[in-house]
């Protein structure tokens, strides 16, 4: 089973970190410095267990057989049983052309809601040195050891702090042919220590835990696709979902109130909706609308 592992380390390596060489448990990136840790096949043994290699091949499969959000979801207290982690949160994005952080998917697995909400209205996400490293170079980082070499704003250190997430560690997947977007993955907890024996788990899963995100994104991009919303409703859709009403809308696109109502009728007709948050809702589920 642990030869299975290393087989795919080695696969995925070659394919997606092809500046990377291995010695250790620790990666020698020839093209920089961020970079802390990476799994060496030959050294497999050494950092995991016989129960972490079995605990690990069935989280592998796990990820292979999902197939929803729900199903996404469930993975992650079965990787409790491998990492220690109280609060994880996944994210499918980018760098866009003026170097801002773009994001498609988000599924929050265990951050707080509260957190969450301050970070938005903060517009940390474009503002984090961790983030903008992640979708630039895709190396696993834990927090304590870049934190300082990334210049990470005080102000986002303080907000993890007030809730308890003291240490943790940012890893992700570039993007693999022909998708654009690449991955994040954050996990962390009030004591959550840098080993070796972590680092080589998340290098390992990190690949598998993008392709089961990723197979999501596109099946919500199918679902949307079958809606086949106007140009017109999606921008009547944008705007409901910045809470404005039916005349709110008509004077910014200006068009009448009642060609709003009658726009509104069709969204709700064919997302299969009886209210206006509920058409709103099943539009951000499918990915119609961004939230970011």
């Amino acid at each position: 089973m642990a030869r299975i592992i290393r087989d795919s380390a080695r696969t995925y390596n070659r394919r997606v970190n092809p500046h990377h060489t291995m010695a250790g448990c620790g990666m020698i990136d020839r093209s920089g410095d961020i970079s802390i840790s990476s799994s060496e096949p030959s050294e497999f043994s050494t950092c995991l267990s016989r129960s972490d290699a079995l605990k690990l091949l069935e989280f592998i499969h796990r990820t292979i057989s999902c197939d929803d959000e729900k199903a996404f979801r469930a993975l992650f207290p079965k990787l409790q049983e491998l990492l220690q982690f109280d609060f994880a949160t996944v994210v499918l994005g980018r760098l866009d052309n003026s170097n801002g952080i773009v994001t498609d998917l988000h599924v929050n697995i265990s951050f707080s809601e509260e957190w969450f909400r301050e970070y938005m209205s903060k517009n940390y996400t474009q503002k984090s040195a961790v983030i903008r490293e992640n979708f630039t170079s895709y190396k696993l980082q834990y927090w304590s050891k870049v934190w300082k070499k990334l210049r990470q704003p005080e102000e986002i250190i303080s907000l993890c702090m007030d809730f308890d997430m003291r240490q943790g560690y940012t890893c992700g997947s570039r993007p693999l042919s022909p998708a654009k977007n690449g991955s994040m993955f954050c996990f962390s907890s009030s004591s959550m220590k840098y080993d070796k024996r972590s680092a080589v788990i998340l290098e390992f899963i990190t690949p598998h835990l993008h392709l089961a995100l990723s197979n999501i994104f596109n099946q919500k991009q199918l679902h949307a696709n079958n809606f086949e919303l106007s140009l017109r409703e999606k921008e009547v859709l944008d705007w409901l979902k910045h809470g404005k009403s039916s005349w709110d809308i008509s004077v910014i696109l200006g068009i009448s109130e009642r060609t709003v109502n009658f726009h509104v009728y069709r969204i709700m007709q064919k997302l299969g909706v009886t209210n206006r948050p509920q058409a709103v809702a099943v539009a951000a589920h499918y990915g119609l609308i961004d939230f970011s």
